[in-house]
Formats: structure tokens, C-alpha cells, sequence
């Protein structure tokens, strides 16, 4: 036998061994673990990418499914910062949400959440928290619910909630007028008036086009692939994007009255249906560091289009933006049981800098979205170090709820069921 034919021979054995060894199982079952076709697929898709992505660089691109991947959904940032009109289906959203936060002269940190989900039938999720020094996180009052309803067509907000652009990518105007309720003490209500002014510091940064490529191209090349998983992918689409910004705020609790300036984030998203059904889990950090650099990013379990998907971005000083190259935090160690971390520590690495993120929660409220209450929320309001620079934020951690509305038992006694869900 020739030393041709012996080679031959060695390479069709390692193909069959090869093609008949099974891929991984997921992690707890749900967690893909790249599989022996991934090198290919990820070739294969990167070319499919980055096709779509230049070939597609100056097109709009309507709420057809059609976006993403590289293709913005709208190509004109005055029509896609202001409210969008809900589609058909009965899960239409279109949703921003404002964070807010630095430490004050004492070391304490200073808070403001703001968030409107617009749904059809005039229905929205809203909530407003405010955290502060000496009083501790104030809740709007029907959290844990976020239910709202009387919202008007093409405003966010109900129920003293009320979020309004003003100028596109440069302004919005947040404001909210109602009770809410002390954390540490579910029982004390009080009147609460807050007017906002939002204005952005840096440039939007836009999920469907500017993550990092091989981040995505990473992402769906592990999952399995099937006709089923790519009309999951243009199906459960959504169009989200970001920015910094500075919010000057001034608000008064019973007459008592503050005034701050805060480093700010908000971010709109919007898509033919949101499926809250759909997400088993994610863990996203809005950071704000003393030094002025900023930090959005996050870590997404979708099973049915990605079980992980690394996204966010870093914006400097300077005013450049870094997307995200890749988070060294997995989710399955990280409170997969349903208690979320409160001290614990992960890398992200964006430019040429790997940044090391330390993170300890000094508040944390859950709420719950959607009229069945498919999504549950810890919102955690943290201290933050990274590479020994200090900062302040939000992280929120989602879990996927199976436990459905207790609307009876919040209704019988509502005090008690704010006091439970603070302890889940």
C-alpha cells in the first residue's frame, strides 16, 4: 500500500468518526454549547452577515421583519426616535427607558429609573424609582405590577408616567407625578412630582447595526440550525437602540425639594411584537464612572434565536464608542436559580482595553411585565469599580416567570405582597 492510499484511508476513518460524533448538551438544558459544525456555520454566516450588512448600508428598512443582522430598521433617526406605530399583532410594543445615577459628596448613591412599554389598547408597563441618601428606593406605587392603563396614542406614559422626545437623538423630557411607596417601609406613601430634561452627550449606538460582528456571527453560529430557527430569527426581530447622556432633574417628596444633574442612559426599542415568553433570561449593566467613561452591556439567553448573545458598548471621554467584543460572564453561574448576584465581578473587553468589572448592589426591587406578568425584573441599583475607577449604575437581571398574575392576593393585601416580592 502507497503512502497516498494510507493517508487516504486515515482521513475517510476521521470523517465518519468525526460526523457521527453528537454535539454537547446544553447546560441545564438550555445553555448551546458550540457543536462540531460551528467553524462552518460561523464562516457561513459571516458571509451572509456582512453581506447584508454593506449591500443593505443605505436602504430603510420597514417593521416587515426584514431588519436587523446588519440592515437598520429605519434609516432616518428623526423617524425612529419618537414613538413608532404599533403593528397588528396583539404583543405590538414599542418601549424607552431612562437610568440614572451618581454617588453624592457622602459616597451614597443618588437614583432615577424611568421606563414606558407602550402596548396596544392604550395599556403600557410603567415605573419610576427613585433612590436616595437618607430616604432609601422610593417605588411608584403600583410596583411589583407595571401595569398602566389611559395611555394616549403616541405617548409614553400613564398614570403620572409621562415620556416625551423633544428634539431627535438630542433631547426628551421625563417627568412623573403620583405616589410611591418607601421600600424599607411598603406601608408609607407619599406624593412625589419629578420633572426631567434628558440630553444626550454621545452618539446613539444602534443594536441592528453597530455590535461587534463576530459578537452576533458568534451567537448564531452555535445554536442548531433549521428553517424553524431562522424564521424565529426574523420573527422575534426587534429594533433597540442606545445612548448617554446627562439627565437635570428637579423633584420634591411631600414638599421637601432636590435638584441633581446625573449621568444618564436611555434606550428605545420597538418591533412588530415583544414575546416576553420567548426570553429565559439576560443580565444587562448601565454603568457611569467618575472619570466619564460609560458602559452599556449585556448578556442575552433567547433560546429560540440565541442562548447567548454578548452586546453592549463602551463610550469614552473623548466621545468615541467601542462596541463590546466579548462578556466573560456566564449566566448559568450567575444566579440561573433565581436569586441574582449582589457581589461578584466580570471582564468585557472593547478597543484595545479588557476592562474588569466589579459590581455590589445597594438596593434591589423586582417588578413584573406584561399583563400575565411573563417577565420578572430585579432591579438592582449598584456601586461599580472597574480597573479601580468607581462609578454608580443599574443592573438588571431578567428572569423568565412562570408564576402568573396574583391578582387576588395583591389585591387582599398589597403591603405584604410588596414585602414578599422583595424577598424573592
Amino acid at each position: 500500500m502507497t503512502p497516498l492510499f494510507i493517508t487516504a484511508v486515515i482521513f475517510i476513518v476521521f470523517i465518519v468518526i468525526y460526523l457521527k460524533r453528537k454535539d454537547p448538551e446544553p447546560i441545564f438544558g438550555v445553555y448551546t454549547v458550540a457543536g462540531k459544525w460551528y467553524y462552518l456555520k460561523y464562516v457561513a454566516f459571516s458571509c451572509i452577515y456582512y453581506y447584508r450588512r454593506y449591500s443593505n448600508k443605505s436602504k430603510a428598512v420597514g417593521a416587515d421583519g426584514g431588519a436587523g443582522q446588519g440592515v437598520k430598521a429605519i434609516s432616518d433617526p428623526k423617524e425612529m426616535d419618537k414613538a413608532q406605530p404599533l403593528s397588528d399583532h396583539a404583543k405590538a410594543f414599542d418601549a424607552v427607558f431612562f437610568i440614572s445615577a451618581k454617588k453624592d459628596e457622602h459616597d451614597k448613591g443618588i437614583y432615577v429609573i424611568a421606563g414606558c412599554e407602550r402596548r396596544p389598547l392604550g395599556m403600557c408597563n410603567g415605573l419610576f424609582y427613585i433612590g436616595l441618601p437618607g430616604k432609601g428606593l422610593l417605588c411608584s406605587k403600583k410596583i411589583p405590577d407595571t401595569v398602566l392603563f389611559g395611555a394616549q396614542i403616541g405617548e409614553f406614559g400613564a398614570e403620572g408616567v409621562l415620556i416625551t422626545p423633544a428634539e431627535p437623538m438630542k433631547k426628551w423630557t421625563v417627568s412623573y407625578k403620583g405616589p410611591m411607596w418607601y421600600q424599607n417601609e411598603p406601608s408609607k406613601i407619599v406624593e412625589v412630582e419629578f420633572n426631567g430634561e434628558w440630553t444626550a452627550t454621545s452618539n446613539y449606538f444602534d443594536y441592528d447595526t453597530d455590535l461587534h460582528p463576530p459578537a452576533v456571527i458568534r451567537s448564531i453560529a452555535r445554536e442548531k440550525w433549521s428553517r424553524k430557527y431562522f424564521n424565529n430569527l426574523k420573527t422575534a426581530h426587534q429594533s433597540h437602540y442606545e445612548q448617554f447622556g446627562v439627565m437635570k432633574c428637579k423633584f420634591t417628596i411631600e414638599k421637601e425639594s432636590f435638584e441633581f444633574t446625573l449621568p444618564s442612559f436611555r434606550d428605545h426599542s420597538f418591533g412588530q411584537k415583544r414575546d416576553w415568553t420567548l426570553m429565559h433570561r439576560y443580565a444587562f449593566h448601565h454603568i457611569f464612572l467618575h472619570d466619564g467613561t460609560n458602559i452599556s452591556v449585556g448578556v442575552i439567553c433567547q433560546p429560540s434565536t440565541a442562548t447567548r448573545m454578548e452586546v453592549g458598548y463602551v463610550s469614552l471621554p473623548s466621545g468615541e464608542t467601542l462596541p463590546v467584543e466579548w462578556v466573560e460572564m456566564q449566566l448559568y453561574q450567575h444566579g440561573e436559580g433565581g436569586a441574582a448576584p449582589k457581589d461578584y465581578a466580570f471582564r468585557i473587553k472593547a478597543g484595545d482595553v479588557v476592562y474588569i468589572v466589579q459590581v455590589l448592589v445597594e438596593y434591589e426591587s423586582i417588578h413584573f411585565v406584561s399583563q400575565d406578568w411573563d417577565a420578572r425584573m430585579v432591579e438592582r441599583f449598584c456601586k461599580f469599580v472597574v480597573n479601580g475607577v468607581p462609578g454608580r449604575g443599574v443592573s438588571e437581571f431578567h428572569y423568565r416567570h412562570h408564576g402568573g398574575r396574583p391578582d387576588e392576593v395583591a389585591q387582599n393585601d398589597p403591603e405584604w405582597y410588596r414585602k414578599m416580592c422583595h424577598k424573592i
